[in-house]
Formats: structure tokens, C-alpha cells, sequence
């Protein structure tokens, strides 16, 4: 089975009502409504994988001492979400995503990473906004 390319990936999730931003020729943009915001969400080919992500989740305390209870959180919650997973970044952005290999993906899965996110985006962003301001 041949990879979906980048413009099939769009295709889907215009297919599914999301207005898509192309920002790259690997990139593409978007955003979806949960109950507390509005979130970002990226589309990225990395071959031979394609990685959907909320960036920025929720952003860390700018001092490491006062991010204990969120980074344990946020492993913790590694351990118990399923398909998707919780990572930092340099600047201290949370993200949330769900990482495919281009080679076994299909459009039912393109539409089960949005769903993931959006259901893990809408379960715990409130409770790890407040453990990030402790």
C-alpha cells in the first residue's frame, strides 16, 4: 500500500470540516473548539511518519521548581492516555499528539487522530492549566 501523501492527509481532514491552513510543504494548520479554548492544531510529514499535534497544549511554569506537579502529571498521564502522548518542548510548550507511520495510514485513521485529540484536549487541559499555575 503506497503512503498517503501530503495533499490525501488534507484532502481527509477538509473531507471531515476542517478548514486547513497549508504553512509548509510539509505543514499544515488548523484548530478546533474544546470546551475551555480554541486549540491549535499542526499536521506535519516527517517520513516515514506523520505527526498530528496540538502546540502549545499548555505552556510549563517559567520556573523548573514550580513545574514538578504538572511534569509528573504529565508522565503519569503518558502511562494511562491511549494513541496519543505528552511531550515539552525547548520553550516550554506543552504538546499533545498522535504520531502515524505514513506507510499504514488511511483516512479513518486521519479521522481517529483528531478525534484522539480533541477527546484528551477536551479531558485534561483544564486540570493541567491549573497545575501548571501552582
Amino acid at each position: 500500500m503506497p503512503c498517503m501523501t501530503f495533499d490525501e492527509i488534507k484532502a481527509c481532514l477538509e473531507r471531515e470540516g476542517w478548514a486547513v491552513e497549508v504553512v509548509s510543504n510539509d505543514t499544515m494548520r488548523s484548530d478546533f473548539q474544546g470546551a475551555e479554548r480554541l486549540f491549535p492544531l499542526f499536521v506535519r510529514l516527517s517520513p516515514p511518519f506523520v505527526v498530528f499535534a496540538v502546540i502549545p497544549f499548555v505552556r510549563l511554569p517559567m520556573e523548573l521548581e514550580e513545574g514538578d506537579a504538572i511534569v509528573r502529571r504529565l508522565l503519569q498521564l503518558n502511562r494511562e492516555i491511549n494513541m496519543a502522548k505528552l511531550s515539552a518542548d525547548e520553550e516550554g510548550d506543552v504538546i499533545l499528539s498522535v504520531e502515524y507511520r505514513l506507510q499504514d495510514l488511511d483516512p479513518s485513521e486521519v479521522r481517529d487522530a483528531v478525534d484522539v485529540l480533541s477527546f484528551y484536549a477536551n479531558k485534561h487541559y483544564a486540570e493541567l492549566v491549573a497545575l501548571a499555575a501552582q
